[in-house]
């Protein structure tokens, strides 16, 4: 009878050592989660990837669903901004296809080598825009070669904060 109550008494020893450990570890966990540590929209910073040929330089969506798109010409030749085959799908921070695309009048004729202009998107569906959120989109700029007359494509991804 003594040996199982030493038995019991070591058991629930045992219990309590790793149970106010366990405790330990779940309340550092909760504290470093509300800390914001494992956010990963905090403080996103604006990059890209992907892209040839002509490739967005600068960018930014407001929280009103417009996407702005400073695009350069790295062709090494004149592009034609093609705005039939030029998109934005907002893959995060919403989903969906920006409705309203707008491109000047200069990039829809013959960009020259290293010029640079602005595309912008209306419509952009976001879901809870808080300025400092974070969006991912996919964008593909269609351009055509006005000397071959063919068709290109370049295709990316960007993303940032809200602004």
């Amino acid at each position: 009878m003594m040996a199982d109550a030493r038995r019991g008494q070591s058991s629930v020893e045992y219990m309590m050592t790793y149970g106010i450990g366990l405790l330990i570890v779940l309340v550092i966990g909760v504290v470093v989660w509300q800390s914001g540590f494992f956010d990963e929209t905090k403080d996103v910073t604006p990059d890209s990837r992907g892209f040839t040929q002509v490739v967005p330089s600068d960018w930014f969506m407001d929280m009103y669903g417009n996407l702005n798109v400073s695009i350069r010409n790295d062709a090494g030749d004149d592009v034609k901004i093609d705005a039939r085959n030029t998109t934005a799908w907002v893959l995060s921070g919403g989903f969906g296809e920006c409705t309203g695309l707008a491109v000047p009048t200069a990039l829809a004729q013959n960009m020259r080598a290293g010029d640079a202009g602005v595309i912008s998107f209306t419509g952009c569906p976001l879901e809870a825009a808080q300025i400092g959120g974070y969006y991912q989109v996919n964008l593909t700029v269609g351009y055509d070669n006005p000397y071959s007359g063919l068709p290109h494509r370049s295709v990316g991804v960007i993303w940032g904060p809200i602004t």
